[in-house]
């Protein structure tokens, strides 16, 4: 059996190096087969990169941006000590020199009162929750810098703002008014004063989930953890919003083949989704490196792994689902 399926995966190789040429490298991934389908389909959020509303380059404006609805539960949103709105940091300015992570703006959750308490931004889309689904949320996350406003911000401009520290974010995927997933801050911790970073997380519904039917939403938060004077934890950015729904992927199959000097990794899994091959020295490894993440738009993939020849130790691998 070993040898029937080692000769059909050298014939698969050979046929499709005689259709293209490319560069040796150490480690190659490439794609074989034919079928292509979606495995994720984007959800449609209104204004999910905050452009809808054009304000002056460079400037803040307070608003609630189109499309989104202050969430405010203890109200103490108030146009000025606390804020939502919009930000276009797309002129040489101090808040986030390299600009916006999706078109030119972001939106803001301004909270500087005494209250410690979280507020942001909500929206109520137009999908359903499903059974059986894997859904995937994903949102540009800012950390803002202190900076001095531009001519025509909300404050009239030239006002100094002290925006060190981090107060703290979460990320709600909501089905009707109950939350199905959450991100409570995962990555606050390790965004840069002025600069972002992409928060992820997916959840996978059974069969029968207690929400099924009800309305999809996404909720925006500001933590408001409390700040110190020179850090006093102020405000939160979000850009470039979205949210995935497609099937749960099955669990990897593997087959491995060594021909010659490398090792051909079979995977087949469910088409769109993306495994994480991983290798140890023993099974009982505490710990796996990752040889490298295969998004599988077709299955089954190669991978080929380089491990030098002759190496006299054993080598594992195993595929793990993103």
């Amino acid at each position: 059996m070993e040898l029937k399926y080692g000769e059909w995966m050298r014939y698969n190789i050979r046929l499709i190096m005689c259709l293209m040429r490319f560069i040796k490298l150490s480690m190659v991934v490439f794609l074989i087969g034919c079928s292509l389908r979606t495995f994720a389909q984007s959800i449609p959020i209104v204004n999910a990169g905050f452009e809808a509303n054009v304000i002056g380059a460079g400037t803040f404006q307070v608003l609630t941006p189109a499309g989104w609805s202050r969430w405010d539960p203890g109200l103490i949103i108030n146009n000025s000590a606390n804020a939502v709105g919009l930000i276009r940091p797309d002129l040489p300015q101090p808040y986030f020199p390299a600009g916006a992570p999706e078109g030119s703006q972001a939106a803001l959750v301004f909270l500087a009162g005494p209250q410690a308490v979280e507020a942001g931004l909500q929206q109520t889309l137009a999908a359903t929750l499903q059974a059986n689904t894997r859904y995937r949320c994903a949102v540009q996350v800012g950390n803002i810098a202190s900076g001095t406003s531009l001519p025509g911000s909300a404050d009239g401009g030239n006002v100094f703002y002290n925006l060190e520290g981090f107060p703290g974010y979460r990320i709600d995927v909501l089905a009707g008014t109950n939350v199905a997933a959450s991100d409570n801050n995962s990555i606050g911790a390790t965004i840069p004063e002025g600069e972002f970073r992409e928060a992820r997380f997916f959840f996978d519904t059974g069969p029968a989930p207690a929400q099924l039917g009800q309305a999809l939403g996404i909720r925006l938060v500001n933590l408001k953890h409390p700040g110190t004077t020179n850090a006093p934890n102020i405000e939160v950015d979000f850009d470039a919003v979205s949210l995935t729904a497609g099937s749960i992927p099955a669990a990897a199959q593997m087959g491995i083949a060594r021909p010659g000097e490398q090792t051909e990794i079979s995977i087949s899994g469910t088409t769109g989704a993306t495994y994480r091959v991983e290798y140890a020295d023993s099974l009982l490894a505490a710990s796996w490196s990752t040889l490298t993440n295969v998004p599988m738009p077709v299955s089954p993939q190669i991978v080929l792994d380089a491990e030098p020849a002759g190496n006299p130790t054993n080598r594992f691998y195993r595929a793990v689902v993103e």
